[in-house]
């Protein structure tokens, strides 16, 4: 079979297909990339960036290509106001809605399946970046392994 699209991508597409069905708190559209642009750009709507961090070739067969196993973080954020725990509350269950989405995910075409995920060992917000700057920052690290083609 001809490859059509590079394995990181294809999980991170599945990643952001998955996000996006989803019904949250919030208005929310991810979108993928290889890097979060500026971590403290203007956020006046919540902004969830799926970014790959690194991949690896699982050498289980003799075959040319194997699974590849990849570390992709999901990072939502959004600026507030720290009087306003309303927003913040509905931010962290945001979060929470979108952890639950995508643990134990596998895509429907069966390629694409998440085995680990986890919310980043800061707490959910990152408290520095709330006092700091005003910004709600929370990650989700997941790990995916993406079918052979």
């Amino acid at each position: 079979m001809s490859v059509a699209i590079s394995p990181s991508v294809e999980a991170m597409q599945a990643i952001v297909s998955r996000i996006n069905s989803g019904t949250y708190q919030f208005s929310v559209r991810a979108k993928y990339g290889e890097a979060v642009i500026d971590e403290l750009e203007d956020l006046e709507f919540v902004t969830v960036d799926v970014i790959s961090e690194s991949e690896q070739q699982l050498n289980e067969t003799i075959d040319i290509e194997d699974r590849t196993s990849h570390l992709i973080n999901v990072w939502i954020r959004r600026k507030v106001n720290l009087d306003d725990t309303a927003t913040i509350d509905r931010l962290k269950l945001t979060v929470r809605q979108m952890f639950q989405r995508l643990n134990d995910y596998d895509s429907p075409n069966g390629r694409v399946k998440i085995w680990e995920l986890d919310s980043e060992s800061k707490k959910v917000p990152d408290k520095t970046q709330l006092v700091n700057n005003h910004v709600f920052i929370a990650a989700l690290m997941l790990r995916a392994e993406v079918e052979a083609s």
